[in-house]
């Protein structure tokens, strides 16, 4: 955890300078941040895109059988896509959003602000 630590920190500083070395360009990049919107989606979505294309018992039934190891690519473009789809038009929504803030409200009220960091 110390290691990991000081990388963040050297990071958090080389992000602030004037002069950013290639890996924090690299990790400012557009691609890498739209990669980084989409990881909470990937999340919610890999596993189960997974069980229906590679778990035996879900794919024979779909498919006939689990697909191959050269599927994956497409299996990750797949994942990919439904991930920016779910993201866009679910999770960004208005409604969501507006949900969320209701249901974050409503559990702050109820807990009588339990959940909040105090020494």
């Amino acid at each position: 955890v110390p290691l990991y630590t000081k990388f963040l920190a050297s990071l958090h500083r080389d992000c602030r300078s004037e002069n950013p070395s290639q890996l924090t360009q690299l990790l400012r990049s557009a691609p890498m941040t739209k990669l980084g919107s989409l990881t909470f989606s990937m999340f919610l979505l890999h596993s189960p895109l997974g069980q229906l294309f590679y778990k035996r018992s879900v794919a024979t039934k779909v498919f006939g059988g689990p697909m191959s190891r050269s599927f994956f690519p497409i299996y990750v473009f797949f994942v990919l896509l439904c991930s920016h789809l779910l993201n866009e038009y679910v999770i960004r929504s208005d409604v969501v959003q507006g949900t969320a803030a209701t249901a974050a409200k409503w559990l702050a009220a109820q807990t009588e602000g339990m959940l909040q960091d105090r020494d």
